[in-house]
């Protein structure tokens, strides 16, 4: 089992917090977003992290640099980060999942660890991490038929959502070759701009992707200056729950 992050963006939306640094090296108190996800993600037992980096990325690497997890690193550069998205970032990481279980990670989500421990303790394959809610244009939604995605993806009409997906999933080696298929037919046909979830979504007709339900643990994906504000509270009560244990 591995760990694969996508770092590779912008963050246009929270300028100027982002000039000059990437999203992921924003704290959230002593901490920042990048350290945070690390330090679950090494808690889980995992021991490889893939990390597809791009914008600043000198900077994330040295932050890696500075931390004492015991995790080995492996950093893929994206070129293009500019114009692309998750989707290319994901295709340029395929040599590294291909025969393995991963855990895959926006790289601006705070969570919950226990979201971790859901998702490596189900007994899908294949998962998604998913909050039950009310859901709008901006977030990537899911259609679920029981615990069956039927449909994923920001497009998806969201009378019709039953859902959303927070940024973290659970991949295994058994789907990745059909997975892969269906990244390269993405940026074949052009579509580097496109979310992964574009991916995912033409899976789903192949192969049984199953919903992990986390909607009573905290976790949020930080895109707005709105989004970074409860990321911090959210932070904060998580921090405060570790104090108690």
């Amino acid at each position: 089992m591995k760990a694969i992050i996508l770092n590779a963006g912008e963050g246009r939306r929270l300028r100027p917090l982002t000039i000059s640094k990437p999203k992921c090296l924003l704290k959230l108190n002593k901490v920042t977003i990048l350290e945070h996800q690390l330090t679950n993600i090494a808690k889980s037992g995992i021991k490889e992290v893939i990390m597809v980096v791009g914008y600043h990325a000198n900077q994330i690497i040295e932050k890696v640099k500075e931390m004492s997890l015991n995790l080995k690193f492996k950093f893929i550069f994206n070129p293009i980060y500019y114009k692309t998205n998750t989707a290319y970032s994901l295709w340029l990481a395929r040599d590294f999942f291909k025969e393995c279980d991963f855990l895959y990670f926006n790289g601006d989500v705070v969570f919950h660890k226990d979201i971790l421990e859901r998702l490596l303790g189900a007994h899908y394959d294949t998962c998604v991490a998913v909050k039950r809610t009310a859901v709008g244009e901006e977030e990537v939604k899911v259609i679920l038929k029981s615990e069956m995605v039927k449909g994923i993806g920001k497009e998806i009409d969201w009378a019709k959502a039953s859902g959303e997906f927070i940024g973290i999933a659970r991949f295994s080696k058994s789907f990745n070759s059909l997975f892969i298929d269906k990244l390269k037919e993405v940026v074949s046909q052009g579509m580097i701009n496109e979310f992964f979830e574009a991916a995912l979504n033409r899976t789903l007709k192949s192969y049984n992707v199953y919903a992990i339900d986390v909607s009573d643990l905290p976790c949020i994906e930080v895109d707005t200056y709105e989004d970074f504000n409860v990321a911090k509270r959210i932070y904060s009560e998580i921090f405060k729950e570790k104090q108690k244990a």
